[in-house]
């Protein structure tokens, strides 16, 4: 006496069974081995993201104090210009009123 379900005997079912779990063991083999580089892939880009984010942080407040310094050397600039041009006009007064 054969049992039939959905029109298919036992040993028919007990072999469709064992091939779609060969099928899914191979699709999951697979997957892990397409899977598994390409998180490591995504992994070593985040990081590498999250490097170049602080390092563009870093060179930023670099760039600000670049900026501050070179803000204070113009100001010494000016000041020593103006001195300059106090004491040049003090000497060219004195040697015109010489001549």
């Amino acid at each position: 006496m054969h049992h039939q379900f959905f029109g298919l005997f036992i040993d028919e079912w007990a072999s469709l069974v064992a091939i779609g779990g060969g099928l899914g063991t191979a699709i999951a083999l697979i997957m892990r081995a397409v899977l598994l580089p390409l998180k490591n892939s995504i992994d070593n880009l985040n990081q590498t993201i999250k490097a170049l984010g602080d390092s563009t942080k870093d060179n930023a407040h670099r760039i600000d104090k670049l900026e501050d310094r070179f803000e204070e050397h113009l100001g010494e600039a000016k000041v020593r210009n103006n001195r300059i041009k106090n004491l040049e006009q003090e000497v060219f007064k004195k040697d015109r009123k010489k001549k």
